[in-house]
């Protein structure tokens, strides 16, 4: 015992002259990464804010998982079957939540803050449309979201309060109207650079941010104003917000990434038989062939890992994501126009729509198809924009939010499902274990505000 007291006794002594001395002779840099900067420049901000918010909000498991239940795909093995026989919890969306918040959303507060000190608008403009993008991407799949007091760590605030998602759409719509003053400034400081998405054009940024706010407004019944924002959105495919990815081991595509590594979701037989069976030219770019060396999908829940895998379009190592298209905006102004009951403006966008996404995905409009789906059309419906709407959204977010909202496409029964299609995200686990503002008690079945 005297032993082990002496011991004690002198460490306790020697201690404080330790510590004193290692202020004097050890280097303080000596734990400092030089390969993680402290302090980001703003031009390095932007692509890393690009690249994260395309790769996570744009594919990966927010794309993956609603393309699934779109039936575009199906999941054929292990986790994808189980997602596509609705079986998700929150553990399968951690990375979404986590990376979006960590990743491109906390570099987005960064860059507006740096930008505003640098006199810099055309910066704050750019990280203001990021923010509202990924915004938007996770409020209309989990609901309410932390955001006012969000990204304040360093003050303490290590669980953010939760707003509302009629706050968070209100979010939405502040970033981007004043992002489109921002970005129209005449005053700017430094020049916006390493700009992957846009090249620095601010008047493109100033598109996206109308483009958005026509999407934003269409979901909240608000057609009219959805209009106004559609006339100063995109004018061309050349417009559409998205992101080209560079084919290498560490930066590729994501469902390319995906396919490669985990290879466990192939077409459904859902959207494959509706391209087969309208004779759609888009078919060769959005599946490849199978074995047998035809197009084939499985059907959903079947577990048929021999039909088609995903196509060049979405899936090749260098294939863009995209966050907002011309196409997009065009069946807006459609269902717009058939909302208010303008049925020769609604015939007019929807062929716009079509024609767009043709030229897109195939360089070409193909004639028969044009004849059948676009010169001959005299009247026209909901499920009609909704569908070929649907063809053009094929590897994004956006077919999940229009059939919550008009019921369109209708899915087929999923083999081996024993719950119905989600009409949401679960939160994810890790703000129900360190956010004790994380709602609890959400159900898959919860409809969103935005989606009543």
């Amino acid at each position: 015992m005297k032993k082990f007291n002496i011991i004690r006794y002198g460490v306790l002594f020697i201690l404080p002259l330790m510590l004193f001395s290692c202020n004097n002779w050890i280097d303080t840099d000596l734990n400092v990464d030089p390969d993680s900067p402290t302090d980001v420049p703003m031009e390095y901000l932007v692509p890393s804010i690009q690249a994260s918010m395309a790769y996570v909000a744009g594919g990966n498991t927010s794309v993956r998982v609603t393309n699934i239940w779109m039936q575009y795909f199906d999941g054929v093995d292990r986790q994808s079957l189980a997602q596509g026989r609705y079986n998700i919890n929150s553990a399968d969306v951690n990375d979404l939540w986590e990376s979006l918040y960590a990743q491109a959303m906390m570099d987005c507060k960064t860059l507006m803050d740096k930008a505003v000190e640098k006199e810099s608008p055309h910066y704050v403009g750019v990280a203001k449309v990021c923010m509202a993008t990924c915004l938007g991407t996770l409020t209309n799949l989990y609901g309410d979201l932390p955001y006012t007091e969000a990204f304040q760590g360093n003050s303490g605030i290590l669980q953010p309060a939760y707003e509302s998602q009629e706050a968070i759409y209100g979010h939405i719509e502040d970033l981007l109207t004043s992002a489109i003053t921002d970005l129209g400034s005449e005053e700017n400081a430094v020049d916006l650079a390493s700009d992957l998405m846009y090249d620095g054009a601010t008047d493109k940024w100033i598109m996206t941010a109308n483009a958005l706010l026509a999407r934003y407004s269409l979901y909240k019944k608000d057609y009219a104003t959805a209009l106004t924002y559609v006339d100063n959105a995109f004018a061309s495919n050349d417009d559409d917000f998205g992101f080209a990815f560079i084919n290498t081991t560490s930066g590729s595509n994501p469902l390319f990434q995906f396919m490669r590594d985990r290879n466990d979701i192939r077409m459904s037989s859902t959207f494959i038989d509706e391209l087969v069976n309208t004779g759609d030219p888009r078919l060769a770019a959005y599946a490849e062939l199978d074995l047998s060396g035809a197009y084939s999908g499985s059907v959903p829940g079947s577990e048929n890992s021999a039909a088609s895998k995903p196509g060049t379009f979405v899936a090749a190592g260098d294939a863009p994501v995209y966050l907002a298209t011309y196409a997009e905006m065009k069946f807006i102004a459609a269902e717009c126009a058939f909302q208010a009951g303008v049925t020769a403006d609604a015939i007019t966008a929807y062929q716009e729509g079509i024609t767009a996404s043709l030229e897109k995905v195939t360089g070409a409009t193909d004639s028969t198809y044009m004849a059948d789906f676009v010169d001959n059309v005299t009247t026209i419906t909901i499920e009609d924009i909704i569908m070929q709407k649907y063809k053009a959204d094929y590897g994004t977010v956006l077919a999940y939010d229009d059939w919550r909202r008009t019921g369109f496409p209708e899915l087929v029964a999923v083999v081996g499902a024993t719950k119905a299609t989600p009409v949401r995200f679960p939160y994810p686990q890790s703000e129900i274990v360190y956010n004790s503002n994380c709602p609890v008690g959400v159900q898959l079945s919860d409809k969103l505000w935005i989606f009543q």
